[in-house]
């Protein structure tokens, strides 16, 4: 096991068992049996620490990676597969969205897979865009899907009476259906 993931494991335990805020660099770097000095070198701050735990620990991994294999390459099925694929992916890792919301300071990053989801997902937009399959705005479609699926996941976890009588695939399924009608070639 490298240095890097002996941190990346024993930070994951702490973040998990104490929280993002009871944990210090000095607790990780003792718990590790390294320096403190090791833990700024490798990963320059607690909060990018974090943020790489979050990344190597997600259920699913990479979300990046599950989206490129279940991709049909067909914009009407994939406008559906990126919202389904995040929605299961932030219920899937409740854990780091309730540390993220709760006891992340101001200044540190936060969500950055849900960022590079993001990314990844405007790309895919503009390139249908190119394509003539597609004639939105790729960011304010990415964007909006995606606010879309974090409202949708923020109630399930913390205010389930707003979706008792629903389904959350229907929603979805209701909400990509009005994005394909305004903007799918």
């Amino acid at each position: 096991m490298t240095i890097e993931d002996k941190i990346l494991k024993t930070s994951l335990e702490l973040f998990s068992k104490y929280g993002y805020s009871g944990v210090t660099t000095k607790k990780i770097a003792t718990e590790s049996g390294v320096n403190e000095v090791t833990i700024f070198r490798k990963f320059e701050s607690k909060s990018k620490l974090f943020q790489e735990v979050i990344t190597n620990f997600s259920v699913e991994g990479n979300i990046i990676n599950k989206l490129k294999n279940d991709l049909t390459g067909i914009i009407e099925k994939d406008l559906l597969i990126f919202a389904v694929d995040f929605y299961n992916f932030l219920l899937n890792n409740q854990l780091f969205y309730k540390l993220q919301i709760k006891q992340i300071d101001e200044e540190s990053a936060k969500f950055t897979n849900s960022l590079k989801y993001k990314n990844y997902f405007r790309d895919y937009l503009t390139e249908k865009k190119e394509k003539g399959e597609f004639t939105g705005n790729p960011e304010i479609v990415a964007v909006s899907i995606i606010s879309i699926v974090m409202g949708i996941f923020t109630f399930k976890i913390f205010n389930k009476e707003i979706l008792e009588n629903l389904n959350v695939k229907d929603i979805l399924e209701e909400e990509v259906e009005k994005i394909i009608k305004m903007y799918v070639a």
